[in-house]
C-alpha cells in the first residue's frame, strides 16, 4: 500500500505510515525499509532515511537497492561527498545503474562541476535514451516543489532535457 500511496496518489506521508506498519509486521523485510527510505526522501525527511540505512543494509548487505535512496538522502542534506561515494559504490558493482548515473549528474550539476555532470548525463542518456525532464517532473511525488525544482535545475545544468 505504501508504494501505491507514494507513486499513484503522491502522498508520501501516507506511504510512510504504511511502510512503518509493514515493518512492524515484518521487521526483517528489506523491501519495506527500502520503500520507507524512498518515501521519507520524497516527504523531505532525508535525515530519517540516513538513520534507517544501518538497519536496511544489515538486512541485505549485498544488495545495492538501498544505496541510491541513501545517496539521494545525502544529496538532499547537501552532504555531497558522502552522496558521491555512495553512488560510486553502486557503479563499482553495477556500472549501468541508471539511478547512480542520474544521482551523480544531479550532484555534479548542483556543484557546478559541469564536465563531470555532462559525462554522467551522457551515460544516463545512453542507458535511457527516451528520458524527459517533463515526464520526470510529472512522475516524482515530491512534497516540496522547491526541492523538485532544485533537482530538475541540476539535471538541466548537466545537459538533460
Amino acid at each position: 500500500m505504501g508504494v501505491v500511496y507514494l507513486w499513484r496518489d503522491k502522498q508520501p506521508e501516507q506511504a510512510i505510515a504504511e511502510e512503518k506498519r509493514a515493518i512492524a509486521y515484518s521487521p526483517s523485510w528489506f523491501s519495506a525499509d527500502t520503500a520507507l527510505g524512498l518515501a521519507l526522501n520524497f516527504a523531505g525527511q532525508p535525515e530519517e532515511t540516513i538513520a534507517l540505512a544501518d538497519q536496511a543494509l544489515r538486512l541485505s548487505p549485498r544488495s545495492v537497492n538501498y544505496l541510491p535512496i541513501l545517496g539521494q538522502a545525502y544529496r538532499l542534506r547537501r552532504r555531497y561527498e558522502e552522496a558521491i561515494a555512495t553512488f560510486k559504490k553502486i557503479l563499482a558493482v553495477a556500472p549501468h545503474h541508471l539511478g547512480a548515473h542520474g544521482g551523480l549528474a544531479t550532484i555534479y550539476g548542483e556543484l557546478g562541476r559541469e564536465e563531470e555532470a555532462r559525462a554522467e548525463a551522457a551515460e544516463f542518456l545512453r542507458i535511457n535514451p527516451h528520458f524527459s525532464l517533463d515526464a520526470l517532473q510529472q512522475r516524482l511525488p515530491c512534497k516540496d516543489p522547491a526541492e523538485l525544482e532544485r533537482h530538475l535545475a541540476a539535471l538541466r545544468k548537466a545537459g538533460l532535457k
